[in-house]
């Protein structure tokens, strides 16, 4: 790994970054609210892992094809987005059958990881975004551009899930609050579900 990088700089641009509202801390919010923090720890994690998995397509060009190509974009992009739809709609059917005292094991961790996974991996923004970000910080004198890559997207994926698992946990602290009453737990779902739909169809109708 190249000791030019400037690791200040990058990681500041990534929190700034993992601090904005997205799709992703959205997600992690809305589960954290609806479930717990736990479950807005394991949907951070699982979002982590789908972004150390953009972070090894950059590093070894496969976004490149992403770019290059309209119709992988294009594929990738209705996938990404049926499938949040997808979350949504299962988040809004389960609302009106939740128990207040089972409501943090609706959606078992396993399931919520990989959602969380999915959500990232299926997001082919996020290929290109790692394709443009990541490479202005790889010096030019490099080596081994690669595994700088590399080491940058694994920065990214650190302070990221950092953010959203403090998120996760301020929200889920919240969620006890509303766990007490049943109606207030069938709206955090439904306004979930809404939020995932959103977010689905904003993806599937946004331009390039």
């Amino acid at each position: 790994m190249s000791p030019d990088i400037q690791w200040g700089l990058f990681l500041a641009a990534s929190l700034a970054l993992a601090l904005t509202p997205g799709p992703d801390m959205i997600y992690v919010v809305s589960r954290a609210l609806a479930q717990g923090a736990r479950a807005g720890l394991v949907s951070a994690a699982g979002l982590t892992l789908g972004l150390a998995a953009h972070t090894l397509l950059a590093a070894f060009g496969v976004s490149v094809l992403l770019q290059a190509s309209e119709t992988a974009f294009l594929a990738l992009k209705i996938a990404g987005a049926l499938y949040l739809i997808w979350i949504g709609v299962q988040m809004w059917r389960a609302a009106p059958s939740i128990d207040i005292h089972a409501a943090t094991d609706r959606v078992g961790n396993a399931s919520l990881f990989l959602q969380g996974s999915l959500s990232a991996l299926l997001n082919p923004k996020l290929a290109l975004f790692f394709l443009a970000f990541l490479p202005q910080f790889v010096p030019a004198s490099s080596a081994t551009p690669t595994l700088d890559a590399i080491a940058l997207g694994l920065g990214f994926s650190v302070v990221g899930i950092t953010v959203q698992a403090a998120a996760g946990l301020a929200a889920g602290a919240l969620s006890q609050t509303l766990r007490k009453s049943d109606r207030a737990v069938r709206r955090v779902f439904r306004a979930s579900g809404l939020v995932m739909i959103g977010l689905g169809a904003r993806l599937l109708i946004s331009p390039r």
